[in-house]
């Protein structure tokens, strides 16, 4: 397969940065996602919700495989485990080099089924699980942009 072929890698990851401190880290986290990722071909989305942290990246192998490694070596993160990682067809989530996204009280339809499954463990999720997860985060994504341009 070559280097520059398409592939996806899903992770998931607990955040090890004090609750407080959350925000200025994911945004930090954010912007060297978007300097690093652009260089390297590199989308996605990170989704921080409850502790964790699940996030797609998308783009040529050894970019998506080097991003990983960065990451899980980044003491931001513990108990990193790949969900899903191999070819992909299209990217999903082309909009961004790096997207952010914190579920709130306003994202009620994917907390309601998040919380019917019970605490959220999003190690457990398969690989399509993960998948669908952020492709509905992304939905919401793209609906507040709408809204905020509109």
């Amino acid at each position: 397969m070559s280097s520059r072929a398409l592939h996806l890698l899903i992770y998931a990851s607990r955040c090890k940065v004090p609750w407080g401190d959350q925000g200025p880290e994911v945004a930090s986290i954010l912007d060297a996602s978007i300097r690093n990722n652009g260089q390297a071909d590199v989308t996605g989305l990170l989704l921080v919700h409850d502790g964790w942290f699940v996030q797609a990246l998308e783009g040529p192998m050894q970019a998506v495989l080097t991003t990983y490694g960065r990451i899980s070596a980044d003491p931001r993160h513990g108990d990193c485990r790949v969900l899903r990682a191999g070819p992909a067809q299209g990217r999903s989530f082309a909009e961004w080099h790096m997207c952010a996204r914190a579920l709130t009280s306003a994202d009620g339809a994917i907390l309601d089924t998040l919380a019917m499954r019970g605490a959220f463990e999003p190690h457990r999720l398969t690989g399509p699980q993960a998948l669908r997860l952020l492709t509905a985060v992304r939905g919401v994504q793209d609906s507040a942009g709408r809204r905020a341009a509109g």
